[in-house]
């Protein structure tokens, strides 16, 4: 007599049914860590805070004075729509990333937009470089679901079947709900991410009024040092016009070539305040660097009949001219016409 056999096949589908639906938890929750880094960083460029804007505050900086990711912020910063676009990616990949229908599109955009990203910080020095790999990898392992059907077709022959759809809870109408409340909680989380990073930076805004831009020192009433290396009397001044806050940057030339940088601030009356310390160290840390006390200047500022300035205050009495060349960078602006002097390579 033939014993009967047991039939597993419904234990089976449920244990199969059981671990998909784990693998698109762990799934969903890379997506979810890697949606939440895209949109920060989406953000914050976004709204200009990562990298900000470059302008005359920081004109007097040699090249050679500069670290390679110094470089890279102010490469970054002279092209808003640079940042725009890059931020708009990120944003846009983050985004994608949370809408089941837009995974592989958001993973595929993700991935390119951190490799960007990993290659900028190991080509200029910057010290994130394990933290963008990992993104980099974490969106390759988004997009694995969907590999085979990219392959195929990309590189393959013949029809393209539907591609998987990520189901966190094997229920139909639970999927019924999640299909109306997922975008929802998407622009919602999107959103919240949005205005966070906004409020982390100081508002913003634009004078670009006299004292702004780039000086020169044209009329100095003190003496020289016996050697310029010891002469610490003023060469150059840059004063931006961009402000966070009520301070916008500023730089400061010794004729000596000693370069001071930090913030100016407009007070009544022609009346300014600088705030300036030497250029950061090798080896010295963003806390102790931050630690040293500036050097505080109030100065009168009066505009002349000629455009230039008479500045007097903590020692000073000096005429400062306006240094034609030193705001070339950020006075050239752009064109879509050929004009007479390009390519103006310089």
């Amino acid at each position: 007599m033939a014993s009967p056999t047991t039939d597993y096949s419904t234990e089976k589908r449920l244990a199969r049914l059981a671990g998909v639906t784990l693998a698109w938890w762990a799934h969903g929750a890379i997506r979810l860590v890697l949606a939440l880094v895209l949109l920060y960083y989406g953000a914050a460029k976004l709204v200009f805070g990562q990298f900000g804007f470059s302008d005359a505050g920081d004109a007097l900086i040699m090249h050679g004075e500069m670290s390679p990711m110094g470089l890279l912020w102010r490469m970054v910063a002279f092209s808003p729509l640079f940042q725009f676009l890059a931020g708009l990616a990120e944003f846009g990949a983050g985004l994608a990333l949370l809408w089941r229908r837009t995974v592989p599109l958001g993973a595929l955009i993700g991935a390119a937009s951190m490799g960007l990203v990993l290659v900028l910080n190991l080509g200029y020095d910057v010290m994130v470089k394990t933290p963008s790999a990992v993104y980099v990898l974490l969106s390759l392992l988004v997009l694995i679901p969907w590999m085979p059907r990219l392959w195929r077709a990309v590189l393959g022959r013949g029809e393209i079947g539907p591609g998987p759809s990520p189901r966190l809870i094997p229920w139909r109408p639970a999927e019924r709900v999640g299909a109306i409340a997922g975008p929802v909680a998407a622009l919602v989380l999107a959103g919240l991410v949005a205005w966070g990073v906004s409020t982390m930076y100081p508002p913003r805004s634009v004078d670009d009024s006299v004292p702004a831009g780039v000086w020169t020192v044209a009329e100095d009433t003190a003496e020289p040092a016996a050697q310029l290396s010891q002469d610490t009397r003023w060469s150059a001044l840059a004063l931006g016009g961009t402000r966070y806050g009520d301070a916008a940057a500023a730089q400061l030339r010794l004729a000596d070539g000693t370069l001071l940088t930090g913030t100016w601030t407009r007070r009544d009356g022609g009346t300014i305040a600088l705030e300036l310390r030497g250029l950061r160290q090798q080896g010295q840390t963003v806390q102790e660097y931050a630690g040293t006390e500036p050097e505080t200047l109030v100065l009168e500022v009066a505009e002349q009949a000629d455009g230039t300035l008479h500045v007097t205050g903590d020692g000073q009495d000096l005429v400062l001219a306006p240094d034609e060349s030193g705001q070339m960078l950020h006075e050239r602006g752009f064109s879509w016409s050929v004009r007479p002097d390009d390519p103006f390579n310089r």
